[in-house]
Formats: structure tokens, C-alpha cells, sequence
């Protein structure tokens, strides 16, 4: 029979309680780990910042809105949309950079995502990524080729379509990153 004091096991009360920070610090692990896994689903073109989105969502129900609360949710809104329209403007601009047409602007956008759709399932982990940037490459060069006839110029084109590309994925993973890290510093 144990007595009372400073030596006194846990009463019921404190055990379940030390028994949930523990299920809270499993939670968050889990949530931090499905959200890295969305951040890197957003290098292979799948849409991770509105996954992470989600995460948060459900964080924020299981939670009761204390913490991930309307205006938190709005934030993470307008990051993953900033994130978006950066993505497209950057891509955009980066064969623009080197003179690109129009055209050969938005045709690097639909060839890159063409091509990530394309090698994501040839070419496990990486096919996305790798058909993302050859696509971009390849919709600048043969639009400008086709309506230039220099190869030169085309080249440049796609060069910089293709590093536009990759600026886009960067800044989308900024947005991505921003997001998760609000949403751990507001569970923490």
C-alpha cells in the first residue's frame, strides 16, 4: 500500500492527462510528417499545398478551432493561392526572360505540366519532376522554332522556360513551407 507525499504515484486524473500530451505529441509528429509528405508532393506537380490545407482543416476540427481558427485557415488559404499564382507568373516570366513569345510562354506552362503527368508514371519518384522541366523546355523551344525558325533563339527560349520552371517550384514550395510552419507554430 503506497502512503501519501511527494513520493505518490500518479492519481488517475494526472495519468490520463499525461496520457494525452503524449497522444497530442504523437498527433503532431503525424500531422508534421503527412504535411513534409505534401510539401514533397508539390515538387511532383500534385496539388501538396491544398493537401496541407486540408491537414489543417482536419488539425483544426479535431482541435475545436481554438488554435486553427477561421482566421488561420484564411491565411493558409491565401498562402496556397500566393503560392499558385506564383507558380504560374514565375514560369510564365522565365522564358519571357529571354524573349519568348506569348506563346511560347504558355506553351512551356502546358508541356510542363503535360510532361510531369506524362513521366510520373514511367519513372517512379523523380518522372514528374524530370517531365515538368523537359516539358517546359520543350514547349518554348518548338513554339519559338516553329514561329522564329532560329534554334538558337528557340534554345535560349526553353533554357530559360525550363529554369522559369524550376523558380516556380521553389516559390511554390516557399508558400508550402510557410504554411506548415504556421500551423505548427499555432498547435505548438
Amino acid at each position: 500500500m503506497m502512503t501519501s507525499g511527494a513520493g505518490e504515484a500518479w492519481t488517475r486524473s494526472e495519468k490520463s492527462e499525461t496520457v494525452m500530451s503524449a497522444l497530442q505529441i504523437i498527433a503532431l509528429i503525424a500531422l508534421c510528417l503527412a504535411m513534409l509528405l505534401c510539401l514533397g508532393l508539390t515538387i511532383l506537380s500534385v496539388p501538396g499545398n491544398w493537401l496541407i490545407l486540408v491537414l489543417a482543416l482536419a488539425a483544426g476540427a479535431v482541435e475545436g478551432f481554438q488554435q486553427i481558427n477561421l482566421f488561420i485557415i484564411l491565411v493558409l488559404l491565401a498562402l496556397a493561392l500566393l503560392g499558385e499564382l506564383l507558380e504560374f507568373l514565375i514560369g510564365y516570366a522565365g522564358a519571357r526572360a529571354k524573349g519568348a513569345s506569348r506563346w511560347a510562354s504558355l506553351a512551356a506552362i502546358v508541356f510542363a505540366i503535360a510532361g510531369a503527368l506524362l513521366l510520373a508514371g514511367w519513372i517512379p519518384v523523380v518522372g514528374a519532376l524530370l517531365g515538368a522541366f523537359a516539358g517546359a523546355f520543350l514547349g518554348a523551344f518548338l513554339v519559338e522554332l516553329l514561329s522564329k525558325g532560329k534554334a538558337e533563339l528557340a534554345y535560349k527560349a526553353g533554357l530559360a522556360a525550363m529554369f522559369g520552371r524550376l523558380g516556380a517550384i521553389l516559390s511554390k514550395l516557399a508558400a508550402g513551407a510557410a504554411m506548415i510552419a504556421l500551423v505548427i507554430y499555432r498547435l505548438v
